[in-house]
């Protein structure tokens, strides 16, 4: 693959998730990422996401200080509703991958439809996206009981 001289190199994205809540854990240094989603159900709308939610970020092919930012839009029409400031990212070694991990904003939704967010990086590029579909409650699954399905019988195993 040639690349023109003039054109800076963009990094590879290996992963850009949407999660309800990301940790590093300490002893193995693996990112541990829970409740990953590209979907949300709303009882109405205008709505809100009701928890705050996190971005997982995996890059690699690049070094040196660059910038990474985030925009999320409504894909009917391009109509951007929440940009992030700048993050500073450092990076050494090219071959080794590069994980981030974000809080974003409550996402905030004010129709059905689908919706992104846009990975800018150095203020210019969008890298990649991550799609989220706002969806409507139905009536049955706003009157559901939480416990419905489950058996009153121990499990088995249970003593």
């Amino acid at each position: 693959m040639v690349f023109p001289l003039d054109q800076p190199l963009l990094p590879i994205v290996h992963a850009i998730i949407l999660c309800d809540h990301i940790y590093k854990d300490d002893e193995s240094g693996k990112c541990v990422l829970a409740g990953t989603f590209n979907r949300v159900r709303l009882p109405e709308f205008p709505g809100e996401y009701p928890r705050f939610a996190s971005l997982y970020l995996n890059l690699s092919d690049f070094s040196g200080f660059h910038t990474v930012s985030f925009r999320f839009k409504r894909l009917s029409d391009d109509f951007v509703i929440e940009e992030s400031p700048e993050f500073h990212l450092e990076h050494e070694d090219r071959r080794e991958h590069h994980e981030c991990i974000f809080e974003l904003p409550p996402m905030e939704f004010d129709g059905p439809g689908r919706y992104t967010w846009e990975v800018i990086f150095d203020g210019e590029e969008i890298i990649g996206t991550a799609d989220v579909e706002a969806i409507l409650l139905t009536c049955e699954e706003m009157n559901e009981d939480p416990r419905e399905g489950m058996s009153e019988e121990p499990y088995e195993g249970m003593n």
